[in-house]
């Protein structure tokens, strides 16, 4: 039976922008969801386009309201209408490019339910790419499937968040508390809005391995960078992960793992987070030699983009204050538990 408004245990928000093509299987995914407990609000970021609203009446669906917005807000404050305080325990996202498997919420809050704790569950995504004939072409999935039942919970901080988010939001449900409904800065790159959310969540992350959810790589996409900006913003991520995370050879030694491929794009960064947080030494002793030996080669290449690297705090102001105040939160709830 479809809930009413007030008494769901999950409030969906499905963000749309000009992708009339992609958002009817988007929302037909949450409507087919075995799991009827819910609410959603559509949001059209694009005042002028009448679609999404007619979809929405069409649909006739009581769970589902519309919301024009009176102007383009762009993807970061899109997203910070998902990531506030509501009266449903928990919040999830669906983009209107993305779509889930049936069973998508109902495996994730049986996966969620015998950990109180936890503020976080997804699952694991297919990965589709859209060809230049505009088909879809599948290839994989985010993470390896070990069995439909498994699930993997991640201890934080994590090796991984050093350069990247380790779930995905378009595929979770989270719980809603004052820490994981922090807004992020408008001033935020897109790009790095699900990595510094994620910094926003305390404790373990919860993820069904299970793949239950479809990621789509478009050829349009929202999540443009530079390279200098976005190897910027990961010596903000790393930086305030080095400050927090225990200062073993093991932990640095993975957070270099992680980290390795692009050619040394992944891996600049972390030098330079180093220098700035203070580990340094530790950051170069868990490198291999080839890591250290890709860095110097691009430095001494890319001297004044190498040096560049160094002004990522007065670039990014607030995404900095957002990450270091997660950070604190966070070791401030974890000593309490």
């Amino acid at each position: 039976m479809a809930a009413a408004a007030g008494s769901a245990d999950v409030r969906v928000y499905l963000l749309t922008y000009r992708r009339n093509h992609l958002l009817p299987r988007a929302l037909d995914s949450l409507i087919a969801q075995t799991h009827t407990n819910w609410i959603c609000e559509l949001h059209n970021d694009d005042p002028d386009d009448p679609f999404p609203e007619t979809l929405v009446a069409a649909a006739n669906d009581r769970r589902i309201t519309y919301h024009r917005h009176a102007r383009n807000l762009g993807p970061t404050a899109s997203f910070n209408n998902v990531f506030k305080p509501i009266h449903e325990p928990f919040i999830s996202l669906l983009e209107d490019d993305n779509w889930w498997e049936p069973q998508l919420l109902e495996r994730l809050f049986a996966a969620i339910a015998p950990h109180p704790s936890i503020n976080l569950a997804w699952s694991n995504c297919h990965l589709w790419r859209e060809t230049g004939q505009h088909e879809w072409r599948r290839e994989g999935t985010i993470w390896p499937v070990d069995g439909h039942g498994a699930i993997t919970i991640f201890e934080t901080p994590h090796p991984m968040q050093a350069c990247r988010a380790i779930h995905s939001n378009g595929a979770m449900i989270l719980r809603v508390t004052s820490e994981t409904t922090v807004p992020t800065p408008l001033s935020t790159p897109f790009v790095a809005v699900e990595r510094m959310r994620e910094r926003a969540y305390p404790g373990r992350l919860l993820m069904v391995r299970e793949p239950l959810a479809n990621f789509a790589i478009t050829l349009e996409s929202s999540r443009r960078e530079t390279a200098d900006e976005s190897m910027q913003l990961m010596v903000l991520l790393a930086m305030t992960l080095m400050k927090r995370c225990p200062d073993t050879r093991e932990f640095f030694g993975r957070m270099w793992a992680e980290c390795r491929g692009a050619r040394g794009h992944l891996l600049r960064p972390l030098v330079v987070a180093g220098a700035m947080a203070g580990r340094l030494r530790r950051v170069l002793m868990s490198a291999s030699p080839g890591d250290l030996a890709v860095v110097a080669a691009w430095a001494m290449l890319n001297p004044r983009r190498f040096a560049g690297l160094f002004k990522a705090p007065a670039r990014f102001p607030e995404v900095l204050e957002f990450l270091e105040a997660a950070g604190a939160r966070a070791a401030a709830l974890s000593g309490k538990s």
